[in-house]
């Protein structure tokens, strides 16, 4: 089990979600670059916490809020859970 948060961007291409470059960050959080492949757009992250929580950090909120994202996908323990998020949550 990875001792460190690691994550990817989740991108739009037509009705498909695809996932961008996994990048590897520290033991309480990753800079994810919001940048996806050719042809799609960014819709969200998805990103393991190694302490085994799936709920939201108040930095993961901060994040959606400030970037516009519309999705945040949380990994722990063999397990996800995703959270959506509209405009002006």
């Amino acid at each position: 089990m990875s001792k460190v948060e690691h994550g990817y961007p989740l991108c739009q291409k037509g009705k498909q979600i695809v996932k961008g470059p996994t990048v590897l960050g520290k033991a309480h959080s990753v800079d994810i670059p919001l940048r996806c492949p050719k042809g799609s757009s960014l819709v969200g992250v998805s990103h393991h916490h190694p302490s085994g929580s799936l709920h939201l950090s108040e930095q993961d909120k901060r994040t959606a809020k400030e970037k516009g994202l519309s999705i945040i996908c949380v990994t722990a323990r063999n397990k996800a859970r995703c959270y959506r998020f509209r405009k002006g949550d």
